[in-house]
């Protein structure tokens, strides 16, 4: 019996990998490896190197990001057309992959410009300065790092995203640090801190409804894609 070639999936986040997790048990057949990177750029390339020396053929970036492009709302979900690094290249999604899930996208998200960033954007000020620079629609610090490894190997690289902080939307301090290295949330520690400043309660309240609706997103078309992309790959 044949086995599908291997699919490499970096999250940010563990509340991502369960939702690919959940993804990939409703799709039969499927060789794939998951790796969670914390939210780091560096940690994300790293596991993505991991997968392709083990043979991955495709390399995957899922999870949530901050818009840019100001008509997104959260939920929105994005296909990567390319991904801008920090230090400005721009590294392309191939274009036979994307050719063949060209229906599903269109059916289901839109094809877009990524930004990586190897650091959180924080401000509605911020987020429209690079809109501006760099005209990409959404901003994560995992899918550069997979996409530079994807590129370097020879992998075919595809980043589906969610929106969950629009780009009118500033990330309330408590939750800046709410991630942990090994992509768990910090919950106790991130009430501690919002509890001494109670202001920021509702703006917390808030991401998580956004995050929440982005993950959502992500949950409700990854079987179909997972799948789309198999039959790509069938050998």
């Amino acid at each position: 019996m044949s086995v599908h070639p291997m699919i490499g999936i970096v999250c940010g986040l563990k509340s991502e990998a369960a939702v690919v997790r959940r993804a990939c048990e409703a799709v039969s057949g499927l060789n794939v490896r998951i790796g969670v990177s914390g939210a780091r750029a560096a940690a994300a390339r790293n596991i993505a190197v991991g997968f392709a020396q083990d043979d991955a053929k495709f390399l995957l970036s899922v999870g949530v990001s901050g818009g840019l492009d100001p008509s997104l709302t959260p939920g929105t979900l994005l296909l990567s057309r390319n991904i801008l690094t920090p230090n400005g290249a721009a590294i392309g999604s191939l274009d036979h992959a994307l050719f063949h899930v060209r229906p599903f996208a269109e059916a289901h998200g839109r094809w877009s410009t990524l930004l990586g960033s190897d650091e959180i954007v924080t401000s509605p000020e911020e987020k429209a300065r690079l809109f501006a620079q760099t005209g990409a629609h959404a901003v994560d610090m995992e899918s550069h790092g997979v996409a530079e490894a994807a590129r370097d190997a020879g992998c075919t690289f595809m980043a589906i995203r969610a929106i969950a902080d629009a780009a009118d939307r500033a990330l309330p301090p408590p939750a800046l640090d709410a991630v942990a290295p090994d992509g768990s949330t910090r919950v106790l520690s991130t009430l501690f801190k919002a509890a001494r400043a109670p202001k920021h309660f509702p703006a917390l309240l808030k991401l998580g409804r956004d995050s929440d609706a982005a993950l959502g997103a992500l949950g409700a078309v990854l079987p179909d894609l997972l799948q789309n992309i198999a039959s790509y790959m069938e050998p």
